[in-house]
């Protein structure tokens, strides 16, 4: 076992092990994690008597909350390019995890938001707990969801929208629902589950999802999936006013309490950000993979001149005076995806 930039590596078998260390930050990625990942994942690629890779979490309150947005922010702050350096590591890092040539297993336990998500997403065979929290709350701090979600989340069509321009976190219910994650295995069996993996040989994908397969509980009813129907009426609009619109003008007294809700957290979102999430999200319906992570790498290099994340993470995160100054709108944004997609 190896300890080093807050990441600890094991070899159990033909397992290979990736924890994520960072625990008092809730595992927020930074830019040496992100480089071992990768580093680590190379150094196993030729070797033989590692057959399948696993990665987890050591908190027990999440395996990912995402990027280390206070580092991106003091990086642009002090007049460096580091924040793009960070995003392209991030990103070789993602490609290097889905073209990987041997079976990646994530195990989900706790908060698996924006950067993590992307984490997930980008393994092979997702496992989730009933403890886990998903979401990507970029508008939250006037950005948008990247890490590939222009590709994962629009494929959920109406539903999609509402998760990228809402940032609301939804449960491991919904993930299955709609297909976020591959499998439901109670907290309390994912130990017995990785010690099943470590003693399973070989460590094939179809011999690592029988091994899952004997774990796995039926969780309980997804809520999202209850309410998709209600979704779908308020976020097929391609505007964001339009959707602010239907919310406030929702008649049916059953749905009114979450519609005056899901109205005032857009509200209080970054208008911009608000705006291209949802441009993003209509487009990458019809971009591969690739191509919605080249759209998204373009704009992240712009975004911290042109967008809300640098007053967002200051209002939120620096300060916490919680009253960010958002820009209204920003034609230079809009030329600048009209451009790209």
């Amino acid at each position: 076992m190896s300890k080093e930039n807050n990441l600890i590596i094991q070899r159990q078998g033909a397992l290979g092990t990736i924890i994520l260390d960072r625990v008092s930050n809730l595992n927020a990625l930074t830019i040496e994690m992100i480089n071992g990942i990768r580093t680590q994942l190379k150094l196993w690629q030729h070797d033989d008597e590692i057959q399948a890779v696993l990665i987890k979490s050591n908190s027990p309150k999440a395996f990912c909350a995402g990027g280390d947005i206070r580092y991106l922010y003091d990086c642009y702050q002090n007049g460096t390019d580091d924040h793009k350096t960070y995003f392209q590591a991030e990103y070789d890092m993602l490609n290097a995890l889905r073209s990987y040539i041997k079976p990646v297993v994530v195990l989900l336990d706790g908060y698996v938001l924006g950067g993590g998500f992307g984490l997930a997403q980008a393994c092979h065979i997702l496992v989730s707990s009933e403890k886990s929290r998903f979401a990507m709350p970029e508008t939250a701090i006037g950005f948008f969801p990247d890490v590939a979600a222009t590709h994962f989340l629009s494929r959920l069509d109406d539903i999609g929208v509402y998760l990228a321009t809402t940032g609301d976190q939804i449960s491991s219910s919904d993930a299955l629902y709609l297909d976020l994650i591959d499998y439901h295995v109670p907290s309390e069996k994912f130990a017995a589950l990785e010690q099943a993996l470590v003693q399973t040989s070989p460590l094939t994908q179809q011999n690592i999802e029988q091994v899952i397969a004997r774990y796995i509980t039926h969780p309980a009813e997804s809520d999202l999936r209850q309410n998709a129907q209600n979704i779908s009426k308020h976020f097929a609009y391609a505007d964001v006013s339009e959707i602010e619109q239907s919310l406030e003008q929702e008649q049916d007294t059953i749905n009114q309490a979450w519609a005056s809700k899901t109205l005032n957290t857009l509200q209080q979102r970054s208008p911009i950000a608000k705006h291209i999430s949802l441009k993003l999200q209509l487009a990458g319906r019809s971009m591969s993979l690739q191509q919605c992570m080249q759209v998204e790498r373009h704009l992240q290099d712009l975004w911290f001149d042109h967008g809300d994340i640098i007053e967002g993470v200051r209002a939120l995160i620096v300060d916490k005076d919680k009253q960010p100054k958002w820009q209204q709108h920003n034609p230079a944004l809009d030329q600048i995806l009209a451009e790209i997609i």
